[in-house]
């Protein structure tokens, strides 16, 4: 597709921007007060000397003061990358532009703009367009003739307007996904125990990436499963909002670090799939292994990584893996992972190798019996297994 006039521009206004630049100030600036103060705490010691239980309160009360200044300063930092965030934008040649938009007016469609946008993981086709005719037009009929012209997959974004009727609006048509996931979960809550300390999360964002994601509380019950939701709905909460995983990361690490002296742990393992190029990116924090299947062919995704909350500075581990079609994905806590450990050749690996399942749901539910099964018939652990089957598209 030739363009021309193509240059970089903001993805907001400068008002927008200018308000974003503020919130990130603002921020900065309540992070260093909260380090300011922790300076005049020290110099608070001269001359009377405090008891021992002052002095330990003093000392808590400055380390939960530079965790939270640096938590201000990770929120700040993730306002200015947004305000920062730039997208290509060009215009059709405009001989290119005419033929398109005599081929749209055939087809009872008035254009009177096109613009070509490439920013994050697709590209889109921005339009402001109108129907001819007195019907409406599904916006889902404009992309199929757009896919046609451009000879590419286009859908609606979830921006664009729905309908295309008598006035001119606005239609954002962007990339279809080639790749499709179909997930399933099964799950097993430890013996005398109510409620499982696991928690997971998988999501669509932005139409093009699925985010799989299992948190595993440290121990058990209602305290654990508290643990491991707040950091789903955290990380999920950041997502929506187009932060990047690793910011969100650091930040749930930081809010989970705060609280160590209660012991607040809790593992996190995310498993973000491209759904336009088929790539896996998984991000490991402290959690089990992970597998794909290939054909007979089991890869194993390993990482020696601390949890969330055991250390100031967040620690991961991040690999990457290409997806075929008919790949399938298995995510599981370290409940059934470990109830493979003693059992030699029959390794959680070489179990998933042997198996013929390729319904997500039936291969998740093998595996939790079988782990249970490799523990005597008990579940000494809560376990959770997320299984999904990767389907290309022609």
């Amino acid at each position: 597709m030739k363009t021309n006039l193509t240059e970089n521009k903001s993805l907001f206004t400068g008002y927008s921007r200018k308000k974003l630049y503020c919130l990130a100030q603002t921020y900065e600036e309540l992070a260093k007060l909260y380090r300011d103060g922790q300076s005049v705490d020290r110099l608070s010691f001269t001359g009377n000397m405090p008891d021992r239980k002052d002095i330990l309160y003093r000392m808590e009360m400055n380390e939960t003061k530079q965790i939270f200044a640096s938590y201000l300063e990770e929120i700040s930092e993730a306002f200015t990358d947004v305000a920062d965030t730039v997208m290509q934008v060009s215009l059709p040649l405009e001989h290119r532009k005419r033929a398109l938009v005599q081929y749209l007016k055939k087809q009872g469609i008035q254009v009177k703009e096109i613009i070509f946008i490439e920013g994050g993981q697709s590209r889109r086709v921005s339009l402001e367009a109108r129907a001819l005719g007195r019907g409406q037009i599904p916006v889902r009929e404009l992309a199929g003739l757009l896919s046609v012209y451009f000879d590419r997959r286009l859908m609606p974004s979830l921006e664009s307007a729905e309908t295309l009727g008598r006035g001119y609006n606005l239609f954002v048509l962007e990339d279809e996904p080639r790749y499709s996931v179909l997930s399933a979960m099964s799950r097993a809550v430890k013996e005398d125990e109510k409620v499982s300390g696991d928690n997971f999360s998988i999501e669509e964002y932005n139409q093009n990436q699925t985010v799989a994601m299992i948190s595993d509380g440290m121990g058990s019950g209602e305290r654990a499963c508290g643990d491991s939701r707040r950091v789903i709905e955290f990380m999920e909460r950041f997502l929506e909002a187009g932060f990047s995983k690793e910011r969100a990361l650091s930040m749930a690490n930081g809010a989970l670090f705060s609280q160590n002296p209660f012991g607040n742990l809790a593992t996190l393992d995310i498993c973000s799939i491209n759904l336009l190029n088929g790539e896996a990116e998984f991000i490991k924090a402290g959690a089990a292994s992970s597998f794909v299947k290939h054909g007979g062919r089991v890869e194993e995704i390993a990482a020696d990584t601390l949890p969330l909350g055991s250390m100031e500075e967040l620690n991961t581990m991040q690999l990457d893996v290409q997806l075929c079609d008919t790949d399938i994905l298995i995510m599981a806590s370290d409940g059934v992972t470990d109830a493979f450990d003693g059992i030699g050749t029959g390794r959680l690996a070489d179990i998933i190798a042997k198996t013929a399942f390729v319904n997500p749901r039936e291969l998740a539910d093998y595996i939790l019996q079988y782990a249970i099964s490799c523990r005597g018939g008990h579940i000494r652990d809560d376990m959770t297994v997320l299984a999904m089957y990767v389907n290309k598209a022609d």
